[in-house]
């Protein structure tokens, strides 16, 4: 999917403050994920990590060889290394990503590639994250896929993952509605 610079700071707002309810809301896709320890504070790290990039998505040319990193959080970056953060969430998140999908870490330029406005690899558009009507300690990472059932998310499993999810289950898609009547973190 192609990311306009105009869609792109839209993710950007998004992650900052809760979307409008509105009867313009698209067909949306939402993640379940089991965190560890508090949501604020996974939400936290996942709004930081994503409010970087997508700053990084509007003002970077992506055809230079590498992406200034410095605004990226430290924690983020040495993860994406293979090593580097001592971060019990993060190194965590690494070996249960590991585990869920047999793969090591994401390479930190890989990762930001993906955020490429021009590189159609990335299949979504954050939308928001919120509590669960699951049992405690659960969140949904909601996403537009434009109404794609199957859509690229691994850069985004990696993401979820690695702020201190413990299992993050498949995409399902959803009327906006059940978005609507669930609570921001």
């Amino acid at each position: 999917m192609l990311h306009e610079i105009e869609g792109v700071e839209q993710e950007r707002s998004r992650v900052s403050r809760r979307p409008e309810i509105d009867s313009d809301i698209p067909l949306l896709a939402f993640l379940e994920l089991d965190v560890e320890g508090d949501p604020h504070a996974y939400a936290g790290r996942l709004r930081n990590v994503l409010t970087a990039v997508y700053d990084l998505a509007t003002r970077e040319d992506f055809d230079e060889e590498e992406l200034p990193v410095d605004t990226i959080p430290a924690w983020f970056t040495g993860v994406c290394r293979g090593g580097g953060t001592t971060e019990p969430f993060a190194v965590e998140g690494r070996e249960h990503y590991a585990e869920r999908t047999g793969d090591g870490p994401w390479g930190l330029q890989d990762w930001l590639s993906r955020f490429d406005p021009e590189l159609e690899a990335r299949g979504w558009a954050f939308w928001d994250l919120t509590r669960s009507p699951a049992p405690e300690g659960r969140l949904r990472l909601w996403v537009d896929t434009w109404g794609e059932a199957f859509f690229a998310w691994e850069e985004l499993r990696w993401l979820t993952y690695v702020c201190g999810a413990r299992s993050v289950a498949d995409p399902v898609l959803a009327k906006p509605q059940v978005w609507a009547e669930e609570s921001s973190v």
